[in-house]
């Protein structure tokens, strides 16, 4: 599960998790576990503690690829202990790191010696949840009303959106979920969405 910010990817995975149970595993958001300040054993907060660099960006996306790819492989061996269906959900995806290159997929493929089709392998579905900066510009812009830079932030988090999306458009099961009046709808659709793929996958194995 991607997308861009705010699109509800965390209120989104927490019902998934409730209302399928606990056949799903979820791998969280790497990023936001390495980017804490460094006293707490953090890489830094641009900023804050650390003056933010390209250099220092390019490391960065190699300890969340070297985390994202083992804690992928945890789950996907855990979910193989169950019996019946499960379901091994990722806040992001590998590629996801790419759009924050200067150089962008390309540069990521080739920095980190990675092939692009085994990327999108290891998915069998990738949901894109847009963000509101997408779609409802004016209600994104109302979670940044104490900063007086939030007119960019809103374009540049269109943008974010747009090159996530675009990374992973040579997957073959690219879905990509508009946000709604009520996050409960776009809940409901990535249920859904998710509820299909199970049954694809089950009728592939024969159940």
């Amino acid at each position: 599960m991607t997308g861009g910010a705010c699109g509800g990817k965390t209120t989104t995975i927490e019902a998934v998790k409730k209302d399928l149970g606990d056949r799903v595993i979820v791998v969280p958001e790497v990023a936001s576990q390495l980017i804490r300040p460094l006293e707490k054993g953090g890489v830094g907060i641009p900023g804050v503690d650390i003056e933010w660099s390209q250099e220092w960006q390019d490391e960065l996306q190699q300890q969340i690829l070297v985390k994202q790819l083992n804690d992928e492989n945890i789950s996907i061996s855990e979910a193989e202990m169950f019996e019946g269906p499960s379901i091994v959900l990722c806040d992001r995806g590998v590629l996801d790191g790419a759009v924050y290159m200067s150089g962008g997929l390309e540069e990521f493929l080739e920095k980190f010696h990675l092939e692009y089709s085994a990327c999108i392998s290891r998915y069998d579905a990738i949901i894109h949840l847009n963000s509101l900066a997408v779609d409802d510009p004016e209600k994104f812009i109302e979670f940044f009303k104490s900063n007086s830079a939030r007119h960019r932030q809103v374009d540049k988090a269109a943008l974010l959106d747009k090159a996530i999306f675009e990374v992973w458009k040579g997957h073959q099961n690219h879905l990509r979920v508009a946000s709604t009046e009520e996050m409960e709808e776009k809940i409901e659709l990535v249920l859904s969405e998710i509820r299909k793929e199970l049954g694809r996958v089950n009728a592939e194995l024969g159940g």
